[in-house]
Order: structure tokens, then C-alpha cells, then sequence
């Protein structure tokens, strides 16, 4: 009869609530649910899974109220735009012994872009009308023609006897644009620290195979330690270490573009070390 009970108290369950309810990219965002329980209840929360939209910025937290059951998860999203997000299911255990599993559903967000979309839409112009055909004198044509065959000529004759002109210098191209440095000036900060640390995770990775994006931070470092004892494993540690506590706590705009500098400059050096 209780768990009968305890199914209905589970169907009044409210969805999920986005706080705050309009974000920005790389704001911090709480979704929360209020699942209904018996008194003594308690649950057990599975963490949410990161990608490229969405990270998680702490473990699942649940709070017991006289409610039910709160449960908060904390993400940061980095592009704007609608997000659907399914949720992982919850396990309640009941004082009785008795396990039930509610499904997580979706959390509907809706991110807003820090930087406004300053492009306009192509402004509608009516047809022009046909231009009318005006009669050619032949005089005209010819005369033209023939200056421009005779200055051909006079050119192709200059040019067989001076050689052949040295060629133009090839243009150097553009330095590419740093992605990160645009984030940074449209006020981004947790949005840079994250994709730097991504970034020298990645090039970390594809230097030393066992330091897998998989592993904490540090089990990461110690894995590189025993790998690479050339490198300089205490520089590493303290940049890793800054960018790691950057996502969360974002430092100034100068003081997070020379940490992303400096991480750049110690990976162009862990790139030249030998093998």
C-alpha cells in the first residue's frame, strides 16, 4: 500500500526549473527538480554527462525538504540557443527498504548569446526597369579596337625584349584570429578558461596517449610525470592548475589572457622537447 502511495506522491512531481531563468553563455545556471517523498527518504543522484554545449561545474547535489527530495545539478553552457537536456534518473530509497526509480526527464534552457547579433537583414528594393538599347555608331568600335590591338602589339614587343618581368611577391597571409581572445572581449571568462584547459588537454593527450581526457586532474599530471621527466612537470602543474580554477572562479581580463598565453607559450615548448 505504501509504495502505491508513494507512485502517486512521484506522479506530482513538478519539471525542472532554470535558474536563472534567462542565462547568458558562461553563466553559471542551477537546474532544479522537486521530487515528492515520504518522510526519511532519501535519494541518490547520477552525475550529468559533459560535451561541447554543456558543462557540469559541481557533482549533483540533493537537499530534503518537507517537499520531498530537491535535486540541483550546476552547468554552464557555452552556446547560446535552445537546449534540451535529458536528465539522468534519480534513486529513492524509502525508509521501508524499498528502492524506486524516477526518470530524470528533459530541462528545457535558453541561452542567450553575450555577444548581440549586429547583422542586418538585406534591405528589399523594387525591380529597376529594362534600360533601353541606344543605336551604336561603328566609328567607335573600331576606333577603339584598334588602339588596343595596336597597344598590345607595342607592349608584347617591349616585353620580348626586356624578358620576362619578375614575378609578384606572394602575399604573406594573416595571422589567424585567436578564437579565445574574441571570447575574452566579449566578456566570456569561464567560457576561455574552459576551452584553454580543453585545448591543453588535448595537446597533452596527443603527446602522451595514457594522459586520457578521462583522468582527474591529478592523476593526469602524475601519469605525465612518469612519462615525461624532461619536461617541466612543476611549470605544468601551476598553469593546469590556475586554468582549472579559472572555470570557476574567473579571474580579470588581463590576468586570464596572460595565463592563456603562457599556457600556449609552455605548450610551443613541450611541442619542440624531444621524444
Amino acid at each position: 500500500m505504501s509504495l502505491l502511495l508513494v507512485a502517486g506522491l512521484l506522479l506530482q512531481g513538478g519539471g525542472w526549473t532554470v535558474r536563472p531563468a534567462a542565462p547568458t553563455v558562461g553563466d553559471t545556471v542551477w537546474l532544479e527538480r522537486v521530487v515528492p517523498a515520504l518522510p526519511g527518504a532519501v535519494g541518490r543522484a547520477r552525475a550529468l554527462t559533459a560535451d561541447e554545449l554543456v558543462e557540469p561545474l559541481r557533482p549533483p547535489e540533493i537537499v530534503t525538504t518537507t517537499r520531498g527530495l530537491v535535486v540541483r545539478y550546476t552547468v554552464a553552457f557555452f552556446a547560446p540557443g535552445r537546449h534540451e537536456l535529458p536528465m539522468p534518473a534519480l534513486e529513492v530509497v524509502h525508509p521501508d527498504g524499498g528502492v524506486e526509480l524516477v526518470l530524470g526527464d528533459t530541462a528545457l534552457a535558453v541561452v542567450r548569446a553575450v555577444v548581440p547579433d549586429t547583422a542586418e537583414a538585406p534591405e528589399v528594393r523594387d525591380a529597376r526597369s529594362p534600360l533601353g538599347r541606344v543605336a551604336a555608331e561603328p566609328l567607335p568600335v573600331v576606333l577603339l579596337g584598334g588602339g588596343t590591338a595596336a597597344a598590345l602589339a607595342l607592349w608584347a614587343f617591349l616585353r620580348r625584349r626586356r624578358g620576362p618581368a619578375p614575378g609578384p611577391a606572394e602575399p604573406q597571409a594573416p595571422a589567424p584570429e585567436a578564437p579565445l581572445l574574441r571570447w575574452l572581449a566579449a566578456g566570456e571568462r569561464r567560457a576561455v578558461a574552459t576551452l584553454a584547459m580543453q585545448r591543453l588537454r588535448l595537446r597533452l593527450e596527443a603527446a602522451v596517449p595514457q594522459a586520457t581526457r578521462g583522468l582527474a586532474l591529478a592523476e593526469c599530471l602524475a601519469v605525465i610525470g612518469a612519462a615525461r621527466r624532461d619536461w617541466p612537470l612543476r611549470e605544468l602543474s601551476d598553469v593546469v592548475t590556475a586554468l582549472e580554477r579559472a572555470r570557476f572562479a574567473p579571474l580579470a581580463g588581463d590576468d586570464l589572457t596572460e595565463l592563456v598565453d603562457r599556457a600556449d607559450v609552455l605548450l610551443d615548448r613541450l611541442a619542440a622537447a624531444p621524444a
